[in-house]
């Protein structure tokens, strides 16, 4: 607006800012001949065009910085321009259907028939064939994840986040699937003080399927080093070496290469799929106290996806799990012994203090017997 007041025919430029430079290119292109006569479409005379000068220093600093700012900024337009190629076309859209139609063949609400109890558009091929299976959308995500892009992403791709503080892992996708996610930075950080081997143990103790996920920047390089500085041998300043060496002692850990956020997002859905939802107390509870975890996993040594309905065995175990006294030594000899906790509170002092130890049993005993003072 303010060249448009002043309508300068000779602009001085002390600092080169290119984003100036577009307003007096638009400027110039809007500029109109002196000449009545001329029409709008006919280039300005050579007395008519905007002049203007740099006052710069050759080969100086601000020079290079200058050129450098062009440079990037071609390289930008040279990207969308190849980006705009690979884009996928967009279906055409039929506007001259109605509303009305357009609801019709959808076999929405303005289609119907039969009282409205069937739509007026349906495909019939399908026979007896059941719909698939609802998309599963839940994630256990830890509420320290939520300092990086990721959870929003994922909430914008339609998951449903548990925000929650996990021991074992950053994202529980089932109750099979636990990943670990780590940036190019936090892989090397936690390769360098040892908390990423803890980590990937912890995983493959509680979860069948262990992910770490390993997730670059989309405007960085998809790659942990240079193809030249790949070698044969095994060296400790290597992190494809170290990479190796962590996957040689936990075979069961799986790796997952992301390029970004969006990428993640897909391989998490993808996850998912055919896998029950998680169960979110249970991602919390792992990992809290690994001397009692051990009570609640399978002959396997995992955790059991296919539970009963009922659920009432679990309840008792983490019941169980809560008693005074009871440790990982004797947990599993009480459950031996005794078929319900209606059972083993039933039981005398000295069946509690031979099953249990004498003063986990005292213990026990007092408990089972002390009065409520309401």
């Amino acid at each position: 607006v303010l060249l448009h007041d002043i309508r300068p025919e000779y602009v001085v430029m002390y600092d080169s800012d290119p984003s100036f430079i577009r307003i007096l290119e638009i400027y110039s292109n809007s500029m109109k001949p002196h000449t009545a006569h001329v029409t709008p479409s006919t280039p300005l005379a050579e007395e008519d065009r905007l002049q203007v000068f740099f006052l710069l220093y050759e080969s100086s600093a601000e020079d290079i910085n200058f050129l450098k700012s062009l440079e990037r900024e071609k390289v930008a337009f040279d990207k969308l321009i190849e980006h705009k190629k690979r884009m996928p076309t967009s279906l055409p859209t039929f506007n001259h259907f109605s509303t009305q139609e357009m609801q019709q063949a959808c076999g929405g609400a303005g289609g119907s028939y039969a009282g409205g109890t069937l739509p007026l558009s349906m495909d019939t091929r399908t026979g007896g064939k059941q719909k698939a299976s609802k998309e599963r959308t839940d994630i256990a995500v830890d509420v320290r994840e939520f300092r990086a892009a990721l959870p929003s992403i994922l909430h914008q791709g339609g998951m449903r986040l548990a925000p929650a503080t996990l021991t074992v892992g950053d994202f529980v996708l089932s109750n099979v699937h636990c990943v670990e996610r780590k940036s190019i930075s936090d892989l090397y950080g936690s390769f360098n003080n040892g908390r990423l081997y803890d980590q990937a143990k912890a995983m493959v103790k509680y979860y069948k399927c262990p992910c770490l996920l390993i997730e670059f920047q989309p405007d960085k390089s998809f790659a942990l080093q240079n193809s030249n500085e790949l070698g044969g041998e095994i060296r400790n300043d290597s992190i494809s070496s170290k990479l190796t060496m962590l996957t040689m002692e936990f075979p069961k850990l799986r790796l997952l290469w992301s390029r970004s956020p969006h990428e993640t997002l897909k391989i998490f859905k993808k996850l998912k799929r055919n896998h029950q939802e998680v169960d979110v107390d249970k991602a919390i509870e792992i990992g809290t106290n690994d001397a009692l975890d051990e009570l609640l996993l399978g002959e396997d040594g995992y955790y059991n996806e296919d539970e009963d309905d009922d659920g009432v065995n679990d309840d008792a175990k983490n019941m169980l799990r809560r008693l005074p006294g009871v440790n990982a030594h004797n947990a599993r000899k009480i459950m031996s012994e005794c078929d319900s906790i209606a059972s083993l509170s039933s039981l005398s002092r000295e069946e509690l203090r031979r099953i249990a130890g004498p003063v986990a049993g005292q213990k026990l005993f007092t408990f089972f017997r002390q009065s409520l003072n309401i």
